[in-house]
């Protein structure tokens, strides 16, 4: 069996075509960039320790850091990054639910060690009416 050279240049083109095609399949995609910031009592201006944020506490300066999750995404060539949207829940007895809540349509394709600044949440104690 011979093969022309026209059939060889066809069978390397298209070698390349599927080798490039194939080159950006499986990809990192971020889930949640690391959050880190303080937690504060919104009447005392002090910080709340032991405060519930996402799945970690806080320390005794109000500090929280959460982890960054990652995930692989099997895609093709030009496709976008999904949007990142991010809900942690804030929890600590004796004061009102909160949750850190963002959107960002293109996020999903941040690169690896992504940090966003969450600054200070202020959270206000729950004020219990007492009945007679």
């Amino acid at each position: 069996m011979n093969i022309s050279n026209f059939q060889k240049y066809q069978i390397i083109i298209l070698t390349v075509i599927v080798s490039f095609s194939f080159q950006s399949c499986l990809v990192s995609r971020c889930k949640r960039p690391r959050l880190i910031g303080y937690i504060y009592d919104e009447s005392t201006n002090k910080p709340i320790e032991s405060c519930k944020v996402g799945e970690s506490l806080t320390n005794s300066a109000g500090y929280f850091d959460l982890k960054e999750i990652r995930y692989s995404q099997f895609t093709f060539v030009a496709f976008e990054a999904p949007p990142l949207s991010v809900n942690e829940p804030i929890y600590k007895e004796g004061y009102e639910k909160k949750s850190i809540n963002f959107l960002n349509p293109f996020s999903g394709g941040m690169r690896k060690g992504a940090i966003q600044n969450m600054d200070t949440i202020y959270l206000k104690k729950v004020v219990i009416p007492v009945s007679n």
